[in-house]
């Protein structure tokens, strides 16, 4: 079981990413800009996220739940790494971008999540 058996899952629902704050208290965001890019990793866009980067600079294990309408559903278990240039951030440019306009206005990604899953979970 692998992240590409549940690609339409996770490509089109939004997903919740948990991730701890330097405080160590939990924080929750969500993020709708994803792909599945290898059998175990993920890119997320950043474009609306304020903690959640630096809460990952911090500690990388975070996790992601993810369900559709019919509450089919997933927990994954990762390290993320934040990366505001490169490949990653150039593929979500071009990716989700490309003159579009987010929900909430802005425009351009401010940055790219990497996340290796160390574990699936299915949800029902």
């Amino acid at each position: 079981m692998n992240a590409y058996d549940y690609q339409n899952l996770i490509e089109n629902n939004p997903i919740n990413i948990a991730t701890i704050n330097k405080d160590n208290k939990p924080n929750l965001a969500i993020a709708s800009n994803v792909r599945v890019i290898e059998e175990n990793k993920l890119v997320i866009s950043v474009n609306e996220m304020k903690n959640t980067p630096n809460n990952i600079i911090r500690n990388p294990n975070i996790v992601i739940t993810v369900f559709n309408k019919e509450w089919k559903g997933l927990r994954l278990f990762g390290e993320a790494k934040f990366y505001t240039s490169g490949e990653y951030c150039d593929f979500c440019y071009e990716t989700f971008y490309k003159g579009r306009i987010s929900p909430t206005g802005l425009t351009r990604p401010k940055g790219a999540i990497v996340v290796e899953i160390n574990k699936l979970e299915e949800l029902k």
